[in-house]
Parts: structure tokens; C-alpha cells; sequence
């Protein structure tokens, strides 16, 4: 019906059914009357019961080919049905018609919703199709917002083939010819732009929606923590706005099972439990995948995102002269930041601080003794420092005393992992009692005296006695 309807049929002898001009219409007009008026037809005022049988002469054939008869001009053709999954697998796929209407009451006996669908003949109608594209994407946007009320108990499945796949618009794009039918169907489309532009991703997610998807994808939070985002998610894809943000072709795609748990989750408001029911498969797996489809679209935003700023700090691009005082404002930023591990600056800091070392040691006349073999490749001790504040942190033991722990921990293999060595203090004299102060020696001075007047005392009051016994003794 379609080729017929179209202008397809081609006759034997080269001619094609309904491609004559309107004159070989009229020609065929006019045969057929004169056809008609010669054979014995009762006129228009006799009726039937006073007609008279009998053979005619000329009589038209009961069936004719195709080819042979003028096609009468159509814009479209179309059918209506009770919408099932296998009669609109039907009618899409094998007759690729395509649904512009559903009716949003279900049929009181059957259960079904009414559909309508229809298919161009643009040969015939000297007119381009991309009329209906147009229709059909609004369609399909319509349906889209009412999975989640008067659509929300259609199977998932059906749901997602009435969406179509995601790139559906891009097919209708690279079909219409016609740059100005293209734009029309992109205005009714409402995807004027091809691919999702940066301030279209933050009109439906904040920087921080982003941050918990990306939490998500990588399985440090719950789904639940997402459920919210989820339609817009559904919508961005189900639309076709993640075109250009795929693979190297700039197609999108999720897998069959990953939409359809997008379209339930997101579109039509169903739970993991009824969506475990509905597709017969495990828990598990159902949130496996759901977590695979949520982390392909957050990556897909991060490449978006990361475009975006490479191309405002890249002179010339789109920040231009802007994107290159913040990339220079950026570098005087960081300029501070020191560009070296901890490890190598500290090196650089004890060779510094040595060569310090020796040039007070020059500057003082001492001689700077030499350095010995520790006795391990590529080490060898540094001199011999007389600074005490350095040498208070310096480890004790010689080489022989370290060498010899390190055998004994190696034949005892179940000790820890600790050394001992023992400790070689030099003897170092003690500290000075601290001078006393004026007082303290003003008192010592007053005690020595009295001690010395006391002696002197006794020393009188003995001389004193021992005369006292000689002049008895006398």
C-alpha cells in the first residue's frame, strides 16, 4: 500500500503507476466515458426490476494490476489500534509509521490505549516529510510526562520502545534534506541545539547534584541518597540532549536494560521492588546496572564541564582574552607554591645548613677533619661536628657496635623490629655550682668572722688556764 499510495509501482512496459500528467488523466476520463455510453447501460431513470439481462459487449476486467490504475494523490496513511507491545512492534518497525497520538483513558473492556500513527507519502505529495518527525518528537514528549500519571501502570518495556531509542531525533536529522524543515523540526522538537550545552546541564543540575552522582558511580553512597535526580536524568536521555557526549560517532547509548530502568525509576516513579518484579531479575543485578547507566552519565557531564574550562583558559577560545588573565592570575596563584617533595627539601636543607657549618668552622681557624668509610657503598660519615646543639641528635654507637645488632637481629629472626645498641656517654665533669650572689657572700663573710672571733675566744680562755696552772705549780 505504501509503494502503490507513494508512486512506487512500476508497470511492465515501463511506466510508471500514477506518473502520467494531468492530461493522460483526463484522456483516461474521457476513454472511459466513451467506453461506458457504447455499451447498452440502462440510464439512471430505469430501475432495477425493469432491466433486462443479457451479454454485454466490453465489459471491464474484475482485477486489474496496480500499474495500470492512477494513484490517487495522498499525504499519508495511517492506522489505529488498541496499543499492545507486539501490535506496535508491528507497526513501527516492519510498516515504520510513526505514533503521533494516545489516548490517556484506557479502553473499559480491553484495557488498551487507543494510538494513531501515521506515515508520509512525500512522493506523491511533493511535499518533504519532516512534518512528521516534528510531530512525532513532540509526541513522544508528551507521552514522556505522563508515564508518571495516567501512563504510570504501562509496562516498562512498552514505555520505553513508545520513547524510542535516543537516537531517534539524530536519525530524523540526518534524513531531512531540507535545512529549513530540519529547523522546524528542531523548533518543535525543542532541540534546537544539537549537544547539551553547559548552561542547559546547571538549569537541571547543581554542581553539587553532580558531586553526588559522582559519589554514587562510585559506589560510596546509596541509591537513595540520587532518587531525586534520577528524572531529570531520564529526561536528558529520553529526549535525546546526550547526543554528542558518547563515543567517538557522538552517539549516547545505554543498554536496553539500563533504559529501562531509567524510564521506571526516573519517568514513571516505580520502585527497585516493582521494577525486580516487572523484568524478572535479581536485586542485585538490577542495582549493578543502574549504577553502571548513573556512572556513564556522570562522566559524560565531567568531560562536558572539563570542555567548558579548558576552552576559557586556552587563549583564544572561548573566554579569550578573559580566559587568558584567569589562567595568568591562576599562575601568579600558585607561583608561591613550592615545587619540591619534603624529601628534597630537606636535603637541600642539611646541605645548606653543613655548609654553613664549615664556614664558621674556616672562620673560627679550626681544621676541618676528614670524613671516614662507614663501611657501606655509597655512605660515607660526615665529619666530625662540634656543635653541641647538632650533636645532641646525633645517634650513638660506632659502626662496629651497629654492625654487630644488625647480625644478631638477623640470627633472631623472632625479634622485633627494633635494635639496641648500647650507649658510650663520655664522663663529663660536673657542673659548676652556680656563683652566689652578693648577699649570699656578704653572709659567708659574716659567719667566717664569728667562727674566727669564737676560735680566738677559746683559744685565749685556754692560754689563760694553762698560766693559771704554772703559777699553782710554782
Amino acid at each position: 500500500l505504501y509503494r502503490y499510495y507513494n508512486g512506487e509501482m512500476v508497470s511492465l512496459d515501463g511506466t510508471a503507476g500514477g506518473g502520467g500528467s494531468d492530461d493522460d488523466e483526463s484522456d483516461d476520463e474521457t476513454q472511459s466515458e466513451s467506453s461506458s455510453s457504447s455499451d447498452e447501460e440502462p440510464t439512471s431513470d430505469a430501475l432495477l426490476h425493469k432491466e433486462s439481462p443479457k451479454p454485454r459487449k466490453k465489459l471491464p476486467p474484475l482485477l486489474l494490476p496496480l500499474s495500470s490504475l492512477p494513484t490517487p494523490k495522498l499525504d499519508w496513511l495511517g492506522t489505529s489500534f488498541g496499543l499492545t507491545p507486539a501490535l506496535h512492534a508491528f507497526w513501527s518497525r516492519r510498516a515504520g509509521m510513526t505514533l503521533l497520538y494516545l489516548r490517556q483513558t484506557s479502553n473499559e473492556l480491553t484495557g488498551e490505549h487507543s494510538a494513531i500513527m501515521i506515515r508520509a507519502l512525500p512522493k506523491r505529495s511533493g511535499w518533504d516529510d519532516a512534518w512528521l518527525p516534528a510531530f512525532g518528537a513532540d509526541a513522544r514528549r508528551r507521552i514522556g510526562r505522563l508515564l508518571g500519571g495516567a501512563f504510570r501502570g504501562m509496562e516498562v518495556k512498552l514505555a520505553v520502545s513508545l520513547l524510542g531509542d535516543a537516537a531517534v531525533d539524530s536519525n530524523d536529522r540526518k534524513r531531512i534534506r531540507d535545512p529549513n524543515a530540519l529547523r522546524e523540526v528542531q523548533r518543535r522538537s525543542g532541540s534546537e541545539s544539537s549537544r547539551l550545552a553547559p548552561d542547559e546541564l546547571r538549569c537541571h543540575l547543581t554542581s553539587h547534584d553532580l558531586q553526588r552522582l559522582e559519589l554514587y558511580g562510585r559506589n560510596l553512597c546509596d541509591h537513595h541518597l540520587i532518587n531525586d535526580l534520577v528524572p531529570a536524568l531520564a529526561n536528558l536521555y529520553f529526549t535525546g540532549r546526550m547526543t554528542g557526549w558518547g563515543n567517538d560517532n557522538g552517539e549516547f547509548r545505554l543498554s536496553s536494560v539500563q533504559s529501562a530502568l531509567l524510564c521506571g525509576m526516573g519517568l514513571q516513579r516505580k520502585g527497585v521492588d516493582e521494577l525486580v518484579a516487572e523484568l524478572s531479575l535479581p536485586v542485585n543485578q538490577v542495582l549493578a546496572m543502574f549504577n553502571k547507566a548513573v556512572k556513564k552519565m556522570s562522566m559524560a557531564f565531567h568531560n562536558l564541564l572539563v570542555e567548558e574550562e579548558s576552552k576559557d583558559l586556552v587563549p583564544g577560545g572561548k573566554g579569550g582574552e578573559d580566559g587568558l588573565k584567569k589562567a595568568e592570575a591562576n599562575v601568579r596563584r600558585i607561583r608561591d607554591v613550592v615545587g619540591q617533595t619534603l624529601e628534597e627539601e630537606e636535603t637541600e636543607g642539611a646541605a645548606v645548613a653543613m655548609d654553613a657549618l664549615e664556614k664558621r668552622q674556616q672562620a673560627s681557624g679550626e681544621q676541618k677533619p676528614k670524613a671516614k668509610n662507614s663501611g657501606v657503598t655509597g655512605t660515607r660519615l660526615p665529619a666530625e661536628i662540634n656543635d653541641p646543639e647538632i650533636m645532641k641528635y646525633a645517634l650513638k654507637g660506632t659502626d662496629e657496635d651497629w654492625a654487630k645488632a644488625l647480625e644478631e637481629k638477623d640470627d633472631d629472626a623472632a625479634a622485633g623490629g627494633t635494635i639496641q645498641v648500647k650507649s658510650t656517654k663520655a664522663k663529663t665533669p660536673k657542673k659548676r655550682k652556680a656563683e652566689k650572689s652578693s648577699e649570699g657572700v656578704m653572709e659567708d663573710v659574716l659567719k667566717n668572722e664569728k667562727n674566727m672571733m669564737s676560735s680566738s675566744k677559746k683559744k685565749g680562755k685556754k692560754v689563760n688556764s694553762k698560766t693559771k696552772k704554772s703559777r699553782k705549780s710554782t
